[in-house]
C-alpha cells in the first residue's frame, strides 16, 4: 500500500507527474528517482539555449551536484549526477554568450572549477581551474563580467573575485575580514549538513556597485563594493543572528530587502539606502510578516504581466505552504496568493518563461523524509486572477 501511496504522488526516475487541486495552483510537478535514500536540494533553474525547456542545479547526498533538464511544461527529459570529483556548486546556473555554466569545486584540491553544460550531448565539461580561489560559494554574473564569492578556510576572511572573459584567470580581487572563525558554519553550509546561509553577490543596475551578503566584522552582514572591489559600506548584521535574507537592488540607490530580526522576517520593497555608509540592518525600516519562515530562503524577482513589471517575493511560510506577492513600482502591494499546501515545501529559486509564466523551483518533503524537486507554474491567467482585486 505505500508503494502505490508513493507512486500516485512520484513517477519513478525523475519522470514527472503532474497534481491538480482547485485550492492550489495547477501545474504543480514532483520529481523523483529509482533510488529512494538519496536527499535533493535544488539550487537554481535557468533557460535551456538550444530548446524551449530549463535546467534545474540541484545538491545531492551532501555536496554532490545534480542536473536536471525538463521540457518547456516541466515534464522530466534527462539528468545527470556529476563525478565525485566536482562538489559544492554554487547556487546559480550562468548564462554567458548564450551557453550555461556551473561554478563548484575539486574536493580534495578545495579550488574552483567552472563547467560547461553540453545541451545536446547531455554531458558537462571542465573548461577553467582557478587555483587561487578556493572553497567558492556563490556566482554572480551582471551580463559582462563574472563574480565569485569564496570563503577560505583559517583564513578568517572571505574574497570576491572577478573573473576575465575567458573565464580561465582571476582579473581583480578584494577581501571581507571576518575577524572570527566561521568555519565549521562554512563547512557545515557547503555540504548541506547545517544552515544555509543567505549568501549573494548582487551587481546595481547602474553595474557601478556591487552588493555582497557575507560574513564580515563579526557579523552576517551586506556590504556595498565598487568596481574595483573595495569596501564602500555595509550593512551590518546583529552579529549571527540578524541580517537581510535577500536584496534587490532597483537604482537610484533603492533597494527591496527582506532581513531577519530574532524569529521574524521583515520586508520592505523599497527603501533608499546610502551604500557608502555604515548602518545596522535592525535600523532598516520594514514591516514584519510573522507567517514567513526565517529559517528557509526568500526569494526577490522581477516579473512581467501585460507590459508592467512588479517586485515577487516568495518564502515558506511556518504552515508549510509557498507565499507569493507582487509589489509595484511605488512599492505598493498589489496581489498575493498561497501554493501548495500540507506539505512541508520551500521555494528554491524562480523563473519567469518567455510565454509569461512563472516557474517556481522548490523542494518539497513526501512520506515525512524523502526531500524531492519540485516545480510549479503560474500562467498568465494565474497572474492576472492573482493582480485582481
Amino acid at each position: 500500500m505505500r508503494f502505490w501511496f508513493i507512486c500516485g504522488l512520484l513517477c519513478l526516475f525523475f519522470s514527472a507527474c503532474e497534481k491538480t487541486d482547485p485550492s492550489t495552483l495547477p501545474f504543480t510537478k514532483i520529481y523523483d528517482d529509482q533510488n529512494g535514500n538519496r536527499s535533493f536540494t535544488p539550487l537554481a533553474i535557468a533557460k535551456a539555449t538550444l530548446d524551449h525547456g530549463y535546467f534545474v542545479l540541484s545538491a545531492y547526498d551532501g555536496w554532490r551536484i545534480h542536473l536536471m533538464k525538463i521540457d518547456k511544461e516541466g515534464n522530466f527529459e534527462w539528468n545527470l549526477f556529476l563525478p565525485e570529483q566536482y562538489v559544492n556548486a554554487s547556487p546559480s546556473i550562468l548564462t554567458i554568450d548564450n551557453v550555461l555554466y556551473v561554478v563548484c569545486m575539486d574536493p580534495v584540491q578545495v579550488d574552483t572549477r567552472i563547467l560547461r553544460i553540453d545541451e545536446v550531448n547531455r554531458s558537462v565539461s571542465q573548461i577553467a581551474h582557478l587555483e587561487e580561489v578556493t572553497y567558492p560559494i556563490h556566482a554572480h554574473y551582471t551580463g559582462d563580467k563574472l563574480y565569485l564569492l569564496n570563503a577560505p578556510l583559517s583564513s578568517q576572511m572571505m574574497g570576491i573575485h572577478e573573473v576575465g572573459q575567458a573565464l580561465d584567470t582571476v582579473v581583480k580581487g578584494g577581501a571581507l575580514s571576518i575577524s572570527m572563525n566561521v568555519d565549521d558554519l562554512l563547512l557545515k553550509h557547503m555540504m548541506h549538513t547545517g544552515t544555509r546561509w543567505p549568501f549573494y553577490v548582487h551587481s546595481s543596475p547602474e553595474k557601478d556597485l556591487l552588493c555582497v551578503n557575507a560574513f564580515y566584522n563579526y557579523s552576517f552582514s551586506s556590504v556595498f563594493m565598487d568596481s574595483d572591489l573595495q569596501f564602500n559600506g555595509v550593512i551590518n548584521g546583529a552579529g549571527l543572528e540578524g541580517g537581510l535574507l535577500a536584496m534587490a537592488p532597483l537604482g537610484q540607490q533603492k533597494f527591496a530587502f527582506a532581513r531577519k530580526a530574532g524569529d521574524l522576517v521583515l520586508f520592505n520593497p523599497m527603501l533608499a539606502i546610502n551604500p557608502s555608509t555604515v548602518a545596522m540592518a535592525t535600523a532598516l525600516e520594514a514591516q514584519g510578516d510573522a507567517e514567513i519562515d526565517p529559517t528557509k530562503p526568500v526569494i526577490l524577482k522581477d516579473v512581467t504581466h501585460q507590459a508592467v513589471t512588479y517586485k515577487m517575493l516568495i518564502a515558506s511560510t511556518r504552515s508549510n505552504q509557498l507565499v507569493l506577492k507582487l509589489y509595484d513600482a511605488s512599492g505598493k502591494k498589489v496581489g498575493s496568493r498561497y501554493l501548495s499546501k500540507n506539505v512541508p515545501i520551500k521555494a528554491c529559486d524562480a523563473i519567469q518563461t518567455p510565454y509569461g509564466e512563472v516557474l517556481i523551483l522548490a523542494q518539497v518533503r513526501v512520506m515525512g523524509s524523502f526531500n524531492r524537486i519540485a516545480t510549479i507554474k503560474l500562467t498568465p491567467t494565474n497572474l492576472q486572477e492573482l493582480l485582481q482585486p
